[in-house]
């Protein structure tokens, strides 16, 4: 993460950090605090749930009678109480951890 928010920070990454300024990214922790989880943090909120195959056009179905309705942030809300900090996942210094942390919460 250090090293992505450096990067940013360059002279020469500037068109870079001001196109993820504009969708609401001003660093590298306010990107990487969009990380929903993992597989296994996620296994129990995704019990139950149909696995999408091509033969089968019942979700596809799903999905146009519900074209109208805006759930992606109840969803994502669902998803983020799963949520773990991933410590196998990010690189991260000791001095800028408890901001990613923070973050997260």
């Amino acid at each position: 993460m250090d090293q992505l928010q450096a990067k940013l920070e360059r002279p020469d990454e500037a068109r870079v950090a001001a196109s993820m300024r504009e969708v609401g990214f001003n660093s590298a922790i306010s990107l990487l605090s969009t990380y929903a989880g993992q597989g296994p943090d996620l296994k129990p909120w995704l019990a139950g749930a149909e696995i999408n195959r091509d033969g089968n056009l019942r979700l596809q179905y799903l999905a146009g009678l519900a074209l109208n309705k805006s759930l992606e942030g109840a969803i994502y809300t669902q998803m983020l109480t799963y949520r773990r900090y991933p410590a196998n996942l990010f690189v991260v210094s000791d001095q800028l951890r408890p901001a990613l942390m923070s973050a997260l919460q």
